[in-house]
């Protein structure tokens, strides 16, 4: 019987919750405060918790660091009636398992602990094959059917990368999670690739030192760290690494390394701190535009009175005309920031999204900076409406769109590509322009981050900032893949009932 600690101060919720878990067949300890749950942890060795994150005295989030120094494997689900971005993030860095605001269904509690305890129970398994590979290796020739067996039943299963080398860096096992991975096939890595091709330069070296030594996890012991795998594109993939040393009859035979893939989880908090500092900076802007605006007012006001003034004197012309064209661009900036800050009520209606792009097109396609470009639509035939508001959506394909014949300058395809998918649509605006480099896709959400030429009051970067909010208040998603030199794909998914 599983064993699950629940701690909560409300003695209420924790009686419910504690009713609930016990029809599920689970043994419930219960601790009211973060003093009594860390007792309680180091004595009974629970295999899920369940940690409300306000408490008198200790907080939840104090509680799950204390619980992750005790066990750094430990399965901990966070309760909160007062979840928040910040609250999320500070408790996925530190390890958290799940993330649950009250009040939580039977359900959805039912399937957290479900899920963690297929981790736990998966945890122990990779741990015991790590202390049984030793033997594995030295029993191989008589064992190879078991050995098998177990690889496929636990290592071809694993949810992580798995990879064991032999002394010196030749690759031994390479499971699929390791395939999926780094984009490798085993016939390609096996007794063929060394370790040190996955790694940067001197990275692997600094692994093995580090593993020989008492400070990271104990000797022959390289416990949870944060380090870059090379796939076969030449990307850097972000991952967790935990290894150990094995020994055949006391002599180094090789070592085991478990990668867990980052990228979604990297992914999720850029997501919460993009939608953060979005929120933020809206308010910001708005309150700065405003104030801006009065001023500017009255200079662009007396510039134009002193323009008619002077209109005979031809260098004082000339100079108030700058003040008048610097004036009415600072004008439009501030504009361009109030609609940015502003949230504007949505008025959504059952469209095509064919109907919406080509309207769209229609606008663009007679523009002199599309001279040049070819265009190629390629959508899915008999798609039916999706519930959007087609001026914001409109406005979304626009900024794309004119993104990506600013990266074509004049030359080059643009291909508009539709998929039906039942629940929901994606639309691909793909160009054959310059592309953009890895630490640019990091950011180019982001709000007033901005790769234009300024000078002419272009660039902002507020375009995709807004189309970003646009889209997420659809309940749609948008994303970006480029590539230096082969051009750039925008994605953009809508459900089809945003309501």
């Amino acid at each position: 019987m599983a064993k699950i600690l629940l701690v909560d101060d409300e003695i209420s919720i924790l009686n419910m919750m504690k009713m609930t878990l016990q029809v599920d067949g689970y043994e419930v300890l219960t601790a009211t405060n973060g003093a009594e749950a860390l007792k309680i942890f180091h004595n009974e060795a629970p295999d899920v918790v369940l940690l409300d994150v306000r408490m008198p005295g200790m907080s939840g989030i104090e509680v799950l660091g204390r619980v992750k120094e005790m066990n750094q494997d430990a399965e901990v689900i966070i309760i909160s009636g007062h979840g928040d971005m910040d609250m999320a993030v500070e408790c996925l860095r530190k390890e958290a398992s799940n993330f649950l605001t009250k009040p939580v269904s039977d359900e959805l509690l039912t399937l957290s602990i479900k899920r963690s305890l297929e981790k736990v129970s998966l945890k122990k398994k990779l741990k015991q094959y790590t202390k049984n590979l030793e033997t594995l290796v030295r029993e191989a020739n008589l064992e190879l059917e078991r050995a098998y067996q177990f690889r496929e039943n636990i290592i071809e299963n694993s949810p992580d990368a798995i990879v064991c080398i032999r002394k010196g860096g030749e690759i031994i096992i390479f499971n699929s999670a390791a395939e999926r991975l780094t984009g490798y096939k085993k016939d390609e890595v096996i007794g063929k690739m060394n370790i040190v091709d996955f790694y940067l330069p001197g990275v692997a070296r600094k692994i093995m030192k580090d593993l020989k030594s008492p400070d990271y996890g104990g000797i022959d012991i390289l416990q949870k760290r944060q380090v870059a795998l090379i796939d076969n594109h030449g990307q850097e993939i972000p991952v967790y690494i935990s290894a150990a040393i094995l020994y055949e009859n006391g002599i180094e035979a090789g070592s085991v390394g478990v990668f867990t893939d980052l990228r979604e989880k990297l992914k999720l908090e850029r997501q919460l701190l993009r939608s953060e500092k979005l929120s933020s900076l809206g308010k910001l802007s708005a309150g700065i535009a405003h104030e801006i605006n009065q001023p500017l007012t009255g200079v662009l006001t007396f510039a134009h009175l002193l323009l008619k003034k002077f209109q005979h004197e031809e260098q004082t012309r000339k100079d108030l005309e700058i003040i008048v064209r610097e004036t009415t661009r600072i004008r439009g900036i501030v504009q361009g920031i109030l609609d940015f800050a502003r949230e504007m009520p949505m008025q959504k209606e059952p469209r095509t999204i064919h109907e919406i792009l080509d309207q769209t097109l229609q606008i663009i396609v007679h523009q002199q900076r599309f001279f040049g470009i070819t265009l190629l639509k390629d959508y899915a035939p008999n798609m039916g409406p999706v519930v959007v508001d087609s001026n914001l959506m409109e406005q979304v394909f626009m900024n794309v769109i004119l993104n990506a014949l600013d990266a074509m300058h004049g030359s080059g395809t643009l291909t508009i590509r539709t998929r039906d998918l039942s629940d929901s649509v994606e639309i691909d605006f793909q160009d054959t322009g310059m592309g953009m480099p890895e630490e640019i896709l990091d950011k180019i959400f982001d709000p007033f981050f901005t790769t234009k030429d300024s000078t002419e009051g272009m660039g902002m970067g507020l375009g995709l900032a807004v189309s970003y909010g646009i889209v997420k208040n659809h309940n749609g998603d948008i994303s970006v893949t480029s590539k230096e030199g082969e051009g750039t794909t925008f994605t953009i998914r809508l459900p089809r009932d945003t309501q």
